[in-house]
């Protein structure tokens, strides 16, 4: 990180562990940091610097850096994936042409120690990489990165690894959408025109057009969708030839101060047109809205609602970042967005709940009667704001039509996004808290609970 007078690795440690948190994505590979993670169960994401991407274009090199870098903490540090750059399509150097080279040479080592598919490999991209994100069903890459993106998505397949991408709704607010932009707003802010489904929230639309990015330039039967509209787009990757089936968020988050105009980063937004002007972030970037942002992101990603275009899908999200960095180069509303200053005290509370990891879950009883069961159901759905969209008429959970199969789901959303407590499976004893995966039970599973250095929320796919 770009701060000085940091904690040591092992109060980070100590410090992540006592949050609760589960996950943690680091930018480098240092063997102090590595080992102050050891025997903690935490599972950790590792990053490759742009600035060694040159060295890893030597399969030898990189097979020595395997065996001394990574291999003496392994397994006792639970190293799950390895990131290969970073926003490579914005670095000045030649590193957007030396990624995939490194990604397949990281491989190739991963290969020789018997580890492939134990840790995977990807890089994070920018969400600048796409040149049409509205609507969102029309995401479309830009062609000026084609060179990087095919070989990339290529790589992804073959690899079965996720697509990553850094997600910063801060910089699509306009004064009218700073609600969509919280996870604030109370009703729907814009029907996508092509597949009629709704949106209330901005990171919803955004991860949506990431999604419809790749599943367009994979649907065989439409013509080359960089920079272009598909002739079709209300399909999922499942009816593409499309293997990428995964979409990890490795930043988002919410500055705390400092202002900039909304174009000088690559965090930009500027192939959103939600109706409102972009104007100056200097309003927004305030603890209020960091709280409220990454509190509504949690309670959304842990609802187990998914995305409009995704229900049901893997929602991993790492919440950018630990620590303020009081050295970062550039404008000051860069260096804010720390959870933690470096003092270890929390900026501002956020609650990161150690239960509701995909260990219990709440379901409806079988042996209530219906008249409670649909005033429990009305109440989750209505007072107690569990998500319910998807099963209403026509969505991917509708299916069992029947009181009990919508009940447990609505249940299960509430209980899942309040802590997993009893009491919130309570529901006026129509509720039942089971430890056993209830599949056959049309539920969804939230999955893992974390924070990073990122802090992660992930919910693992189920069907309903």
């Amino acid at each position: 990180m770009d701060a000085d007078k940091l904690p040591s690795p092992d109060q980070v440690a100590q410090l992540v562990r006592n949050h609760n948190i589960q996950y943690l994505r680091i930018y480098n590979y240092r063997p102090e940091v590595l080992k102050a993670f050891s025997n903690t169960g935490i599972e950790l994401m590792v990053g490759v610097p742009n600035a060694d991407l040159s060295q890893f274009q030597s399969q030898p090199y990189v097979d020595s850096w395997l065996r001394t870098s990574i291999l003496p903490y392994y397994p006792a540090t639970k190293i799950t994936h390895i990131t290969v750059g970073v926003e490579v399509t914005n670095s000045p150097d030649n590193a957007a042409n030396m990624v995939v080279p490194a990604m397949r040479n990281v491989v190739s080592a991963l290969k020789s120690a018997n580890l492939q598919g134990k840790i995977k490999v990807s890089t994070p991209l920018s969400f600048g990489v796409l040149s049409k994100s509205f609507p969102p069903s029309e995401g479309a890459f830009n062609s000026g990165y084609e060179y990087v993106l095919r070989p990339l998505l290529d790589f992804l397949e073959e690899n079965q690894s996720p697509f990553m991408v850094n997600l910063y709704p801060i910089y699509a607010i306009g004064a009218s959408s700073l609600d969509a932009v919280l996870f604030k707003s109370p009703s729907t802010i814009f029907v996508d025109p092509n597949t009629r489904l709704s949106y209330k929230n901005i990171f919803d639309a955004q991860l949506d057009a990431v999604f419809y990015a790749i599943a367009n330039l994979n649907f065989r039967t439409t013509r080359n969708t960089f920079d272009a509209q598909p002739d079709t787009v209300h399909f999922t990757l499942a009816n593409t030839n499309s293997k990428i089936n995964d979409i990890i968020v490795t930043e988002t988050g919410w500055p705390t101060r400092g202002s900039r105009p909304p174009h000088a980063s690559t965090h930009n937004a500027k192939t959103y047109n939600y109706g409102a002007s972009l104007d100056s972030v200097d309003d927004y970037a305030n603890i209020d809205n960091a709280q409220t942002y990454n509190t509504n992101l949690i309670s959304h990603v842990m609802g187990g609602s998914g995305t409009p275009a995704m229900p049901g899908a893997n929602l991993d999200v790492y919440i950018f970042s630990l620590f303020n960095e009081n050295l970062k180069q550039g404008p000051e509303i860069e260096r804010n967005f720390g959870l933690f200053n470096r003092d270890m005290r929390s900026v501002y509370n956020l609650n990161f709940p150690g239960k509701g990891t995909g260990k219990s879950w709440c379901i409806a009883s079988s042996q209530a009667s219906n008249s409670a069961l649909q005033n429990a159901l009305d109440w989750a759905c209505g007072q107690g704001k569990a998500d319910c969209s998807a099963i209403q008429p026509g969505q991917r959970c509708f299916q069992p039509d029947t009181l009990v199969s919508h009940a447990s789901f609505a249940f299960n959303n509430y209980y899942q996004k309040n802590g997993a407590t009893d009491d919130a499976c309570s529901f006026g004893g129509t509720g039942i808290k089971v430890s056993t995966d209830p599949r056959l039970s049309k539920l969804q599973q939230v999955g893992r609970l974390p924070l990073l250095q990122l802090s992660r929320y992930g919910r693992r796919r189920m069907d309903c």
